[in-house]
């Protein structure tokens, strides 16, 4: 298949231009040109920008698009409806954060209520992001009908993951010493790997499916605890893990998902403390999970070499040891 990837470069893009590549495609890619530019020497690159320069865009024809830096309608409208009359399928990956309600448990598409704007706007921050998303979802398929695809998934983790909330945990966990562990043991989390998504988007462009799927993570959901202890294992850490309450981390003002990536206070509306996905539609087409063990593993190999890295999640050495002494005293 001839394949336009709008994005690419970075993380679930990279990947899914690898994995478009392993299975044989013929892959163009359309983005600003600004990140991991020596990537896929080989490939034809388009350079523009969604906002205001789509000349690019405006002669070629593919198979499928698969749009990976769509966030807001204006935007993802104006791309779709350019490739309309030259491209047969468009691929949107959105996000689980379109749905409103998880006060019932993990989110399933066919009833979960969708989050709405309050007022209309397209700046993207953490009240509008998945309502945009949302709204770009209905561009997509207002243009392609039938022939559309909404993949949304949950949290991405695995190599090349320029979040750090994953990464996080598993350098946490190698460094060794006591480390602060956030709410219950039994609290449920959910992640995708980057790769087992991308591989499974690209067997669903070739069989040109259509309909909308959470792509979250495997059901048994595990616990934080069988995620921190296969960490440690995998690592061959002597790490050891302090179980702290949701009041005491909230004491210290710490930043749910930020300084404490996978940690959401429990509440009316997140009972589970976590926003969780059913994945079974996607999984009947055929979305597999790799074991966790891997995901750690190969995700430490690529945290191993990595060189003047800024983190972007997880707590400082001062508040940790803060968290540690209150809790221990």
């Amino acid at each position: 298949m001839r394949l336009l990837i709008l994005g690419g470069t970075q993380f679930l893009g990279k990947h899914i231009t690898e994995s478009a590549l392993k299975a044989g495609h013929e892959v163009t890619l359309f983005n600003r040109g600004k990140t991991n530019t020596a990537l896929f020497p080989a490939v034809k690159k388009l350079t523009g920008d969604r906002n205001d320069d789509l000349s690019a865009l405006e002669e070629g024809s593919w198979d499928a698009v698969i749009d990976v830096s769509g966030y807001v309608p204006s935007q993802v409208r104006k791309t779709a409806e350019l490739l309309k009359d030259r491209v047969r399928h468009y691929t949107f990956v959105s996000t689980i954060s379109v749905y409103s309600d998880f006060s019932k448990g993990p989110a399933i598409e066919e009833y979960t209520p969708l989050g709405e704007l309050e007022e209309e706007t397209e700046e993207v921050n953490g009240a509008t992001y998945g309502p945009l998303k949302q709204k770009s979802e209905e561009v997509v398929k207002s243009v392609y009908g039938k022939e559309s695809l909404i993949i949304r998934p949950g949290l991405i983790v695995g190599p090349d993951d320029p979040t750090d909330r994953f990464t996080y945990w598993v350098w946490r966990a190698s460094k060794g010493g006591t480390a602060v562990a956030p709410g219950k043991p039994s609290r449920q989390v959910q992640w995708i790997d980057v790769r087992d998504l991308s591989e499974w988007m690209i067997r669903m462009v070739e069989k040109q499916e259509n309909g909308t799927y959470n792509a979250a993570g495997a059901k048994p959901f595990p616990t934080m605890e069988e995620y921190l202890t296969t960490a440690k294992r995998v690592t061959n850490s002597d790490v050891d893990f302090i179980w702290v309450e949701d009041e005491t981390l909230k004491n210290h003002e710490v930043s749910p998902f930020v300084e404490v990536p996978f940690w959401i206070p429990v509440s009316a509306e997140i009972p589970d403390g976590f926003i969780l996905a059913d994945t079974t539609r996607a999984t009947q087409k055929g979305l597999t999970f790799r074991p966790l063990e891997e995901t750690i593993s190969d995700t430490y190999l690529w945290l191993s070499s990595r060189e003047n890295h800024e983190w972007k999640a997880g707590m400082t050495e001062e508040k940790e040891k803060n968290i540690l002494s209150d809790v221990q005293s």
